[in-house]
């Protein structure tokens, strides 16, 4: 899945940068790729909310376990806001857009969209940033599950964490950890949108 992603944006990199602008294809292409893309974004929550709805297990596990679950993507969800604040110091950009990159928590088909209408290059950023975090929490859940501890490591792919990674966890941890997990990824799902709120588009 990560290669076919990291394909389809450089082979539209290459037709954006040697074939559109020669043609007279980029001049409607501009005036339809925004309202296109919000129809597509859309159309993938619609999709994503249907997979939920039907996972019949899940739901009645989120009953039992009761809402005191949701501290924990509530705190990996400031975590995240915290520490790429923190980041912005070291980086040539500002707290706000650093933030904003972070809030992709791994979705880094949807988060770039986002920012794209406000900076090309912090919609590149977050593209980076958020393929970062998922890669890094499927690498890195077997190894610190055991060394850290099992909720943390639920943390670590972002949005990923319900879906991709789930079976990892589950795998790493056990089986009680998993609602956690699902509950982790779903948390930072809704929250996504508050790229576009920080960034103030």
């Amino acid at each position: 899945m990560s290669k076919a992603i990291i394909i389809s944006v450089v082979c539209g990199i290459a037709a954006g940068y040697l074939i559109l602008p020669k043609t007279a294809i980029y001049t409607s292409y501009s005036q339809v790729s925004g309202k296109l893309i919000i129809v597509l974004l859309c159309l993938l929550l619609f999709i994503i909310g249907i997979n939920l709805g039907r996972d019949e297990r899940m739901l009645k596990n989120l009953k039992n376990v009761g809402l005191g679950i949701l501290v924990f993507p509530i705190a990996a969800i400031f975590g995240t806001l915290l520490f790429t604040a923190a980041a912005s110091l070291f980086l040539p950009i500002t707290a706000r857009e650093a933030m904003a990159c972070g809030c992709g928590f791994g979705w880094y088909s949807f988060a770039p969209v986002i920012l794209l209408e406000y900076s090309p290059t912090i919609s590149a950023m977050a593209f980076l940033m958020n393929v970062i975090r998922e890669l890094a929490g499927i690498a890195l859940i077997p190894v610190l599950a055991s060394k850290i501890g099992y909720v943390e490591v639920t943390s670590l792919p972002g949005v990923a964490a319900m879906d991709v990674c789930l079976p990892l966890v589950e795998k790493a941890t056990d089986s009680s950890i998993v609602v956690i997990s699902f509950v982790m990824g779903a948390g930072m799902c809704v929250t996504v949108p508050l790229t576009g709120i920080i960034a103030g588009i």
